[in-house]
């Protein structure tokens, strides 16, 4: 069983991308010739809207690369998710709506544990994703709690189960909602859609007793058109 934790963890960081530039002047100059043209042409970009109360979306998941923390030794397993996520638009306030999460799976392979599966819990008690109406278009608070199940641990045959201490936080930025239709790469990884940014490792176990964590999962998603 999978039980502990490692001493050590390694913690999944995002790479940054610094740009170095010469001729700072000239850089400066075209900004700004480049940010008055722009006041000086109309956009015609339609503004963000939210959905409407009652809409049903669903909407395809893609999360590649997020690193399985047990009791191992290194390298810890990375796993590559695939599935899919049901939303429903609740009532909200004057900027927002709430995003109902009615169902949800995932799935991803491992060679020590079989296939690894991530589901609602039988009893959800975590509280509705909130899309709101920003500046810069629309962000999304996905907030979900989500069962993992293991098919085996090395030889020994399960299922093993675990629960979300507490659930899972995502960050999602749209023009429009829902995000735009995605499509998967030779490789499985996604093209398309949308970025969900996971903002803390998702912990579980049973109770207060921590067994694993999922890091660095972050998400693609994107609609799934009839």
């Amino acid at each position: 069983m999978i039980v502990g934790m490692t001493s050590s963890l390694s913690r999944r960081r995002l790479l940054s991308h610094a740009v170095a530039a010469a001729g700072m002047g000239l850089l400066a100059t075209g900004a700004a010739a480049t940010r008055a043209a722009a006041a000086a042409k109309p956009s015609t970009q339609a503004p963000p809207v939210l959905p409407t109360i009652g809409q049903q979306f669903t909407l395809s998941c893609i999360g590649f690369g997020a690193t399985l923390v047990v009791d191992l030794p290194p390298p810890l397993p990375t796993l590559n998710f695939i599935g899919s996520r049901v939303v429903r638009v609740e009532v909200g306030g004057a900027d927002f709506v709430r995003l109902r999460t009615v169902n949800f799976a995932m799935e991803a392979v491992h060679p020590r544990f079989g296939k690894v599966t991530l589901r609602l819990p039988d009893i959800d008690s975590s509280p509705d994703s909130l899309l709101q109406l920003t500046p810069n278009g629309l962000t999304e608070t996905w907030t979900q709690a989500m069962a993992l199940t293991f098919e085996r641990s090395g030889d020994v045959e399960g299922p093993f189960s675990y629960e979300t201490l507490e659930p899972g936080k995502w960050i999602a930025n749209h023009i429009l909602f829902p995000p735009p239709p995605q499509e998967m790469n030779p490789d499985g990884s996604s093209t398309g859609g949308t970025k969900y940014v996971l903002q803390a490792p998702i912990r579980y176990g049973h109770d207060s007793s921590e067994a694993a964590q999922l890091r660095g999962f972050d998400v693609n998603q994107g609609v799934i058109l009839d």
